[in-house]
């Protein structure tokens, strides 16, 4: 414990009722990269929010920096203490330049105590050119790519010479050659003697880059491995307290008929977003759409459905025979199309809401008796079969659904658009941003779907889910598709280079 830099030993945290934390333990050394894994829900997030000074402890168990009782009263309080968050959304000012945003909030002194342009600029350059980051400290944020600004929003982390460093998802939003960058960054940051906190879902960075994994579940610290003595399957069985059920071939479960077409696309375009894109969808077909982040996955699937601001230029989209002669929401759910957004916070969620009334938006009208009144009893039954159905973990249906895991939401989401009765579900991204568990569990949920007859698909820059669930593929570049994709070529390896190099390989 003496060659420790921070402890957390039998940290506990409750919400009321709610046990976020029931024994958290946590031991970090100088320049040490220690993953931290679980389920959504296993209690990651509100240690790194104890340590960051946004949540206070329980009284029970004990938290030391440096040899000594650690209790910051506030954020600010643990930056001074050198304890610093990067968290998962990019929170840069895409108004400000790169050295404004370095420095926001954090100023460094000029002479004088006057602190010109110049000078800012100068002083960010130099510290960005110190971790070896390619890039004007003058230029606008809103200039640069994701990757880019993520390494700024760390180099800001930086100016607050933190001992420790608490990084939340720094890669979701990344494509894979942008995650490289920012993973040689904190393997580069571990060396100059940064100690830092890795939490991902992403099990192959957390085994590319950390030291030692320590395992999360259900508000317990249930396991730490020393990373060369474990594999990800011994990783897995931790964090979920079983096995994972391992998919089959799709292939090998069921055979889709050609002649139940659901949906036929022709010649679409959106001007700028999307070219000549022809497919058709097979009744309780499992179709995929991957590609790179901006390959136009999310645009396809807007357009498919109608959105706002998605409007084709030329093309056709028919469904059962029928072409419809102008697209929106409205149009599509009675045609019996559903689709799932990929921005489960600002298009899919009301936060405040019940799950039931989360499930119940679309069918409400199902739910009324006299006098255009809602019949409670209809609605809790709505709410009760789906929590059932779909295993969501919550105390009840009527709780609201911020309360719940990132995982547990998506499946009230997803109860949402079961609920009326889709012939063809749109699902942009299901599983982005989840726990293994929870992917384990949609992805059976979306087989079940397909079974049942649903034309399904899926808008995913997720390659296992493609390889896993997919009957076909689409590989999708700079709006447009570049190769489909079927038995032994639904493959991983050869996915990915058609996705980076926008041409498919044989």
């Amino acid at each position: 414990m003496d060659s420790s830099l921070l402890v957390c030993k039998d940290v506990k945290k409750t919400f009321g009722s709610i046990k976020a934390l029931k024994s958290a333990s946590l031991s970090l050394k100088k320049g040490q990269i220690v993953g931290l894994v679980g389920e959504n829900g296993a209690g990651k997030s509100t240690i790194l929010k104890i340590l960051a000074g946004v949540y206070k402890p329980d009284d029970q168990g004990c938290i030391l920096l440096n040899g000594r009782p650690y209790e910051p009263n506030s954020a600010s309080d643990a930056l001074h203490r050198g304890v610093v968050t990067v968290h998962q959304d990019i929170n840069l000012v895409e108004t400000m330049t790169v050295a404004e945003n370095i420095f926001l909030n954090n100023e460094p002194k000029g002479l004088l105590g006057v602190l010109t342009t110049g000078d800012m600029n100068r002083k960010a350059q130099a510290l960005i050119d110190q971790y070896e980051i390619h890039v004007d400290a003058s230029v606008q944020i809103n200039r640069l790519p994701n990757d880019l600004k993520k390494m700024v929003q760390i180099v800001k982390a930086m100016t607050w010479n933190p001992s420790i460093l608490l990084l939340d998802e720094p890669t979701s939003s990344l494509t894979a050659m942008e995650v490289d960058v920012v993973l040689n960054l904190v393997t580069t940051l571990s060396r100059r003697g940064v100690t830092i906190v890795f939490v991902s879902h992403y099990l192959t960075e957390i085994f590319r880059v950390c030291d030692q994994i320590s395992i999360m579940r259900d508000g317990r610290t249930v396991a730490l491995f020393n990373k060369d003595e474990t594999d990800v399957q011994a990783v897995v069985t931790q964090m979920l307290g079983r096995e994972l059920i391992k998919a089959e071939a799709r292939s090998s479960r069921h055979i889709v008929k050609k002649s139940d077409v659901l949906m036929s696309v022709r010649g679409l375009q959106v001007p700028g977003l999307l070219h000549d894109i022809n497919f058709d969808l097979y009744k309780g077909e499992i179709l995929g759409f991957t590609g790179l982040t901006g390959s136009g996955l999310t645009e396809l699937a807007k357009t498919l459905f109608g959105a706002e601001g998605f409007n084709p230029s030329c093309g056709s989209i028919i469904i059962d025979g029928s072409k419809q002669p102008q697209r929106s929401p409205a149009v599509s759910l009675k045609e019996g199309m559903a689709l799932l957004t990929s921005d489960r916070l600002k298009e899919g969620i009301l936060p405040d809401f019940s799950l039931t009334d989360n499930m119940a938006l679309p069918t409400l009208k199902k739910y009324t008796k006299g006098m255009g009144l809602l019949s409670q009893s209809k609605l809790d039954a709505l709410g009760n079969h789906y929590v059932k159905t779909l295993r969501v973990k919550a105390p009840s249906a009527n709780v609201p659904i911020r309360t719940l895991s990132g995982g547990n939401q998506q499946k009230v989401l997803i109860a949402k658009w079961l609920a009326t009765k889709p012939k063809i579900f749109l699902l942009d991204d299901p599983t982005v941003g989840i726990d293994i568990g929870s992917k384990d569990e949609i992805r059976q949920v979306i087989e079940k779907i397909a079974e049942e007859g649903v034309g399904v698909i899926i808008f995913t820059t997720e390659i296992p889910d493609i390889e896993q669930l997919c009957d076909r593929a689409f590989v999708m570049f700079r709006g447009g598709i570049v190769g489909e994709f079927k038995g032994e070529r639904l493959e991983h390896n050869k996915i990915l280079q058609a996705s980076v190099s926008g041409r498919a390989v044989a």
